[in-house]
């Protein structure tokens, strides 16, 4: 009697013996199903990855139990059912895709809070065929991708970082000038487009030189950010406020006109005037507004539409200041 154990098996016995040696050999964790979604193999790499044996694994349908909590099949059961895009669907929606290489088989990605501490895992199921092509079973790897997954989250979150900064006021988290121009061109243009309302209102704290100047600077920063948070206790959330430079502010009011809009501006400029600014020495101090609120007429241009939001401010100024203009 020959010593070898591969002599004298049958064909089929020698053929699954050749696939567990090669799935063994294969580094990415894998397993392989067959018809009654029985596990035929579960290589090392599965092993290593998983803390389920083998031995343990092998005749049962027990696939699911390192990736999910309770039973559920996984992609390759869905394979054996004949993997239908709506079964598909179902269980992984906006998570899958059909492979471009291997014909009815699927690839997916998805986050396994029980794998682990929580793991990302990029997975594969494809369909195990005969000589006749027909299915026998089903073949799935998986691949650990939460390093990638980490990567790309901190690469969102510092675009969004560097996108915040290159937006916004560092003093007054209002919007930035740079970004006013250029969101103030696209609603002038949808203004033209699709004959939308637009009323904009130029504000400038008044007198807030000789605040400056009197009180210090840092005392002034405490005044435009303390305006700034008015400003957003205000306005609507499709409203949009900058800080237009130095003293200056704008806010674009889609939808609506200069006298629904100078409702808010009205209320802004009240508050303002109500609030109580501090000194390091303690004295209180109240600051004023002044402001012009223009509608855009069609085709007129940016240029105009904010010169005459300009030109309105100028008036309250002239006329007293701690007012609210509207442009003819």
């Amino acid at each position: 009697m020959s010593d070898d154990p591969e002599i004298g098996l049958p064909a089929a016995g020698i053929e699954t013996l050749l696939a567990s040696r090669v799935l063994d050999s294969i580094a990415i964790p894998t397993f392989a199903i067959n018809l009654q979604h029985e596990i035929t193999h579960w290589n090392k790499a599965l092993v290593k990855a998983t803390g389920l044996l083998a031995t343990d694994m092998i005749g049962s349908k027990n696939q699911w139990q390192p990736f999910y909590p309770n039973p559920r099949p996984t992609m390759s059961d869905l394979i054996i059912e004949g993997a239908k895009d709506e079964s598909v669907e179902r269980f992984y929606t906006n998570k899958y895709h059909k492979s471009s290489i291997l014909e009815n088989a699927f690839e997916a990605e998805d986050f396994f809070p029980t794998v682990g501490s929580g793991e990302w895992l990029s997975f594969a199921a494809a369909p195990i065929l005969d000589a006749n092509n027909n299915i026998i079973g089903a073949v799935e790897t998986l691949i650990n991708i939460s390093e990638q997954k980490h990567t790309e989250k901190r690469l969102i979150d510092s675009q969004q970082k560097y996108r915040e900064l290159s937006t916004l006021d560092d003093l007054t988290q209002l919007y930035n000038a740079r970004y006013f121009f250029s969101e103030f061109e696209n609603e002038v243009s949808r203004c033209d487009r699709y004959s939308q309302l637009l009323s904009v209102c130029m504000f400038d704290l008044d007198d807030f030189k000789h605040i400056n100047d009197t009180y210090g600077h840092q005392f002034g920063n405490v005044v435009l950010s303390g305006f700034a948070n008015i400003i957003k206790e205000n306005i609507r959330h499709v409203d949009m406020a900058f800080r237009y430079g130095g003293e200056e502010f704008v806010i674009l009011f889609p939808f609506v006109i200069a006298n629904k809009a100078s409702v808010a501006i009205e209320k802004i400029r009240l508050q303002l005037e109500q609030t109580d600014f501090v000194t390091d020495d303690g004295e209180t101090i109240n600051i004023t507004v002044s402001a012009g609120i223009a509608t855009y007429l069609s085709t007129e241009g940016a240029d105009s539409f904010i010169k005459r939001a300009d030109k309105a401010m100028y008036q309250a100024k002239s006329n007293g200041k701690n007012k609210v203009i509207i442009a003819d």
